[in-house]
């Protein structure tokens, strides 16, 4: 007969050993590679990606770098979403489409709010001077975009209703060439896209994140699963990012004249965009605050039904063991 109490105990020193050899966890499963989605308009990432300190501070540990450059945020979800990515960057706003998804990521980190980022542009000479202007107009708008709730922000604020424009979802590059053409009456977009088409004088600013009260945020994410299994890993690059962002911040003069090219601006242009984007609480966890704004931003969506079912985003929120 099995005799279950004896083969239990040398079951159990096996796996005793297991543990002790795998840093107290037989489940430990460390990265030898992490995938990183990037976009130019996530400037301490751009930067961090433009310097190689990041894949060089990780080689030494046996850890490659693989980097994905997107435009916009929502693509790079998905591609956290399909496995393509372990780590993303993107505004406060393509999260919450890929958790209405169903996505499996959750939120590693956020920096301080730069409200400077988003705006509504129109042609220099054109007469829309307020939201009410923009009533039956066309408004170009990168969907599921931060800009594109900055945008609902603006007509709400006003008294007016997302529906009395019309929006039009276009990438932010195909945004800008609509406006410059005519096809459109405003563009609704982000850094270092505005700052470029500002740059020729051709159009000027209707409003802005800090007029409409949007605080834009960039955000981090990583698939869960991900973020679980390799926790220190997560945070030796986010303090890396913050290192990066300390330095970008406190020398943005230096920055814009190494790595205007990198982000694909002129360097006087790009020293204005860092400017105005600067912060000082570079990067944190999610706190309540930034949750409350979260699940504020995704209740509207959905009020709007521009996304058919509520999120509770405290559920995608990374809360690591310590």
């Amino acid at each position: 007969m099995f005799d279950f109490k004896k083969t239990l105990k040398p079951m159990l020193f096996i796996i005793g050993a297991a543990l002790i050899a795998h840093g107290g966890s037989a489940w430990a499963q460390e990265a030898k590679k992490i995938r990183i989605g990037w976009q130019k308009g996530v400037f301490n990432e751009a930067v961090i990606k433009a310097q190689g300190d990041l894949a060089k501070s990780l080689k030494a540990k046996g850890i490659d770098v693989e980097w994905a450059e997107f435009q916009v945020g929502p693509p790079m979800m998905e591609a956290l979403n399909v496995g393509s990515l372990d780590v993303a960057a993107a505004a406060n706003t393509p999260p919450v489409f890929a958790q209405v998804a169903g996505a499996d990521f959750v939120y590693i980190a956020s920096e301080a709010p730069t409200p400077g980022d988003q705006q509504i542009l129109v042609q220099k000479d054109s007469p829309i001077k307020s939201a009410k202007d923009l009533v039956g107009k066309k408004v170009a708008i990168p969907k599921g975009s931060m800009a594109h709730y900055m945008v609902i922000k603006y007509m709400e604020s006003n008294g007016l209703k997302f529906s009395d424009i019309t929006p039009v979802y276009l990438s932010p590059a195909d945004g800008r060439a609509a406006l410059e053409g005519g096809a459109v009456a405003a563009w609704a977009a982000f850094d270092p896209l505005m700052a470029g088409a500002q740059a020729t004088g051709r159009v000027r600013v209707l409003a802005d994140g800090f007029q409409v009260k949007v605080n834009n945020r960039q955000m981090y994410y990583a698939r869960r699963d991900f973020a679980n299994k390799n926790p220190q890993l997560v945070k030796d690059l986010l303090a890396e990012i913050r290192k990066t962002s300390q330095y970008t911040y406190n020398n943005t003069k230096e920055v814009a004249q190494k790595y205007a090219g990198f982000i694909g601006l002129d360097a006087k242009t790009f020293e204005v965009v860092l400017e105005r984007n600067k912060v000082n609480d570079i990067i944190s966890p999610l706190n309540d605050e930034i949750i409350a704004e979260q699940q504020t931003l995704a209740d509207a969506f959905y009020r709007l039904k521009i996304i058919p079912k509520n999120v509770n985003v405290n559920e995608a929120v990374w809360k690591p063991a310590e």
